[in-house]
């Protein structure tokens, strides 16, 4: 088959989106595949010239621009298979973080008590420690803890207060935390994340190997494996996320809080998607294959 991948962009998450769009054409290249990467600071409109050659479309993206939809509603156009799915409403719904929030409040998926804010003053009429975030931003980009109100002022947060996107701030929750991928409607093994001691799961810290990421997260019990999966494919289904996705949580006082859903995971050598599936017994090529035999 002729692939062509769609990575790049303009996002934040531009660097790691080519790391997994690297790992998923060797993979692909390997499987006897031939493979085409394309950069979409080149432009969308060439992208339909283009995928006339090509079999299947494969976004790995990361980032607003891919997970949040924009790069899925133009694909839409093209009548290609798409790798992941085609429905870039659920993208939408899934990635920025505010309706998320909302959509966890009105299902009974338990989320950390959360405000929108524009100002500092906003910040500090909630309660610390808490964790202020961009509705658009990336799980460990565009985040910041803040512990006290002297973080407030001590810590530069004008760059997210700043940016265009709303803001909010949730309560802070120490905890275990875990991520629980999908693969064709089946949960994978919960992986547990256990940052560098005193640190969280950054993105310096994420893509640094600082941090250890254990597959059947031993420190839950096997019931909360269970619920965890159970959320993580709840949400997964609800928003109509295609052949994969993964969501991550916090568990606090043995009950798991949602934070976000990743609709297009990393796919890294390092990524925590291609572990689950490892810990599953799916190798890296045969996780790729699963994704383009489910390309709609």
């Amino acid at each position: 088959m002729k692939i062509l991948i769609l990575t790049g962009g303009n996002s934040s998450e531009r660097r790691i989106s080519f790391l997994s769009a690297k790992n998923v054409k060797n993979a692909l290249i390997e499987n006897g595949h031939k493979v085409k990467v394309y950069d979409l600071r080149k432009g969308y409109e060439s992208i339909k010239k283009i995928s006339k050659d090509f079999d299947f479309l494969f976004p790995v993206l990361h980032g607003e621009e891919g997970e949040g939809g924009i790069l899925h509603k133009y694909l839409s156009t093209i009548k290609k298979p798409i790798v992941g799915t085609r429905n870039y409403k659920g993208f939408e719904k899934g990635w920025y973080k505010i309706p998320f929030k909302k959509f966890c409040d009105k299902n009974g998926i338990k989320t950390a008590p959360w405000k929108v804010v524009k100002s500092k003053k906003d910040i500090f009429e909630f309660d610390f420690p808490c964790v202020l975030k961009a509705s658009g931003g990336g799980s460990s980009r565009e985040v910041i803890i803040l512990k006290s109100k002297k973080d407030v002022l001590r810590l530069d947060i004008k760059k997210i207060l700043n940016l265009t996107t709303s803001i909010f701030v949730e309560r802070y929750f120490p905890g275990i935390e875990v991520t629980v991928g999908i693969l064709n409607n089946k949960a994978l093994p919960a992986i547990e994340i256990i940052p560098a001691k005193g640190e969280w799961f950054s993105y310096k810290n994420k893509y640094a190997s600082t941090t250890k990421e254990i597959p059947f997260a031993p420190s839950l019990t096997p019931k909360q494996q269970i619920l965890v999966q159970k959320i993580a494919l709840k949400i997964h289904k609800s928003f109509k996320l295609g052949t994969y996705s993964r969501s991550d949580f916090i568990v606090y006082k043995n009950v798991p809080y949602v934070l976000e859903v990743n609709t297009i995971p990393g796919l890294t050598a390092g990524s925590l998607i291609p572990k689950a599936a490892k810990a599953a017994g799916i190798s890296f090529n045969n996780f790729v294959e699963i994704l383009l035999k489910n390309a709609k």
